[in-house]
């Protein structure tokens, strides 16, 4: 399994798929809408999107932001999404793209990887995967439409 999947940022020519993704994820999301998204973040180089391809179909992603602490000297990688298709869950593609993702936090200096996941009950199982791959729950968020 792990020699058969393929990580790569991801590009314009990516965006239906990472479209489906976002709807996989619980956050059903046009073409349009994604392209409106993706515009900035390819360009931005605080961002990073990291493509998991497995037979030659891209089944996962993760949607990572380099930020600073205001509370704390260091910098941080915040996996802002991060989603495997639901057909092909369960196969270690998950841990792949995180171990991905970490690799890439080291690379670039970033001491911690933070990751974003809802307290919703739909959530639980990925909470579970993020327990066991070494991540601890240490705070709640809160959101506010304005």
């Amino acid at each position: 399994m792990l020699n058969q999947v393929i990580l790569r940022d991801a590009q314009e020519g990516d965006i239906e798929t990472i479209a489906a993704l976002m709807t996989d994820l619980s956050y059903p999301t046009t073409v349009a809408e994604m392209r409106t998204r993706m515009k900035p973040i390819l360009i931005h180089p605080d961002y990073k999107t990291i493509l998991a391809v497995y037979n030659d179909e891209i089944v996962g992603m993760a949607g990572l932001v380099k930020g600073n602490y205001y509370e704390k000297n260091g910098k941080y990688l915040r996996v802002l999404a991060f989603v495997v298709k639901q057909t092909v869950r369960n196969l270690g593609i998950g841990k792949i793209l995180i171990k991905a993702c970490e690799d890439y936090a080291i690379e670039k200096g970033l001491n911690t990887v933070i990751i974003n996941s809802g307290n919703r009950d739909d959530r639980k199982v990925a909470h579970v995967f993020y327990q066991k791959m070494g991540y601890v729950i240490r705070s709640s968020g809160f959101v506010k439409q304005v």
